[in-house]
């Protein structure tokens, strides 16, 4: 007979999340690594695994590696900032106004000033529960600040479907302007220099307002397919469409990039701000990759309609933005805020006389941990790796402890995917697995010191803050001064 199946690390006595095909959950099972993959889940019961290193999971849940499905590394410095500028009654005036600070912060960027930052911000996705993240870095004052971010994303151990935007509109600072081809010289320079097994480096459109010129996005296309590079866009229209009609286009965002060629091959779709539900059929017809950004439909009230994409077969990733609009990275959050946004969009319609969504295309518990993990891996064109727990796929696997206050009862496992969804919070989150290897174990880093780590972002941030006169731009809270009717003293 065939002895045990030897592996590196074995989970035992957990609750698993699979995300397999067959969606299985085992209330009480196992997960076995080996050389980075994952060679056995099932069943207690089927357990015959002998590992070097045995992990007791009673209480606690495996799930396959989250991904951030939209993010920006170094927006960073952003944090609480959104408390400076509610409420955000005109969002085009807000985001005007947002650049205006990122832009004095992005021209103080060189390589290790952002590589700093972008590493507080990596740390911050791994104790929220990530293994992989997008990023759309589009601040290209200095060439090599690039370089900085994504050198501390490969550093952390996490996956990265990494995008360099190519932009030259009136929208950005002249210093950030280039021309298509400077632009994608660069995004060849850091494919060489950075594509991996973990790490994917795309050519970048912001969208198509910050590109003076609209053939610029089928020059960025067509030069991308010939290097077989992906495509990202940022698909945003803040203005609802009113900017492609000053264009003289009648028609949506989908189909101007559409017209544009953008759509030729499979593609990222970033947060599909203000797409018609009609467009929807267009980004299904050509696998447009969709990363939603939930929070920001509670911004402007419009609520995110989850129905209409699942009704087209459509499962899309969640992202959190840069922590200019979510300061929060946490993925529990994220999925209720899917949940929530789509009740907002579901009862607009209603209102405006539409029926509410059939049963099975609402966002529950299963669905959104779905899209938060097989989901966005599918919109980073990461799923043939990862995104759940197969044998034969990489060893990415997130470990929350419910052995809390805060997140029981269970009742008896009923409710263990709703506490997660409902109540889960980053502290959950105990080890993360990356190919294996841990990347936060016990809920700290087994990278970094985290408290280096926050000194130096601290200390560039106070820098660059000095350096540009931001603090001018804040609300002052120090002592000896009033805010809003409070004294600091």
């Amino acid at each position: 007979m065939p002895g045990p199946l030897i592996a590196d690390t074995l989970l035992k006595n957990a609750y698993v999340v699979t995300v397999d095909s067959d969606r299985r959950v085992f209330t009480n099972g196992y997960v076995a690594f080996r050389d980075g993959q994952v060679v056995a889940v099932g069943s207690m019961s089927d357990c015959s695994i002998e590992a070097s290193e045995v992990l007791d999971c009673t209480g606690k849940v495996v799930l396959p590696g989250f991904t951030n499905a939209h993010n920006h590394l170094i927006q960073v410095f952003f944090r609480g900032y959104n408390d400076d500028r509610w409420p955000v009654l005109n969002f085009p005036a807000a985001i005007t106004a947002l650049l205006k600070q990122q832009a004095l912060v992005a021209g103080r960027l060189d390589e290790e000033r952002s590589y700093i930052l972008a590493r507080l911000h990596a740390l911050d996705l791994i104790h929220s529960g990530y293994i992989g993240t997008h990023d759309e870095h589009f601040s290209n004052a200095d060439p090599r600040s690039v370089d900085g971010s994504w050198r501390a994303l490969e550093e952390s151990g996490m996956r990265g479907f990494l995008a360099r935007c190519i932009v030259n509109g009136d929208k950005v600072p002249e210093a950030d302007r280039e021309t298509v081809d400077v632009g994608l010289k660069e995004v060849q320079r850091l494919k060489a220099k950075f594509d991996s097994s973990r790490i994917e480096v795309a050519s970048g459109i912001l969208n198509y307002q910050y590109l003076a010129d609209p053939e610029d996005m089928r020059r960025i296309a067509e030069a991308s397919a010939a290097a077989n590079i992906r495509l990202d866009v940022d698909m945003t229209d803040n203005s609802r469409g009113k900017a492609l009609e000053a264009r003289g286009f009648k028609g949506g965002q989908v189909e101007y990039y559409r017209d544009y060629g953008i759509l030729e091959r499979p593609m990222y779709a970033g947060k599909a701000v203000n797409v018609r539900a009609d467009e929807i059929d267009i980004l299904a017809e050509h696998d447009a990759r969709v990363g939603f950004v939930p929070i920001l439909r509670q911004f402007d009230a419009v609520g995110l309609p989850v129905h209409h994409f699942l009704a087209r077969g459509i499962v899309p990733g969640l992202g959190t933005d840069g922590p200019m609009v979510s300061d929060s990275q946490n993925v529990f959050e994220l999925m209720r805020q899917t949940i929530l946004t789509q009740n907002l969009a579901a009862l607009r319609e209603q209102r405006d006389g539409q029926p509410l969504p059939d049963a099975h295309l609402w966002a529950t518990s299963e669905t959104v941990i779905e899209m938060a993990s097989l989901g966005s891996a599918r919109t980073l064109f990461m799923d043939d790796v990862t995104g759940s727990i197969e044998v034969g796929k990489a060893a990415d696997c997130v470990i929350a402890d419910l052995n809390r206050a805060t997140m029981r009862p269970t009742q008896q496992g009923r409710r263990t995917l709703g506490v997660l969804v409902w109540a889960g919070a980053a502290e959950a989150v105990d080890t993360i697995f990356v190919e294996g290897r841990k990347l936060l174990e016990g809920g700290r880093s087994t990278i970094w010191d985290e408290d280096e780590v926050i000194r130096d972002a601290e200390r560039v941030l106070a820098e660059i803050a000095e350096e540009t006169d931001l603090f001018s731009l804040m609300a002052d809270r120090g002592p000896g001064r009033q805010y809003r009717g409070w004294t600091y003293i």
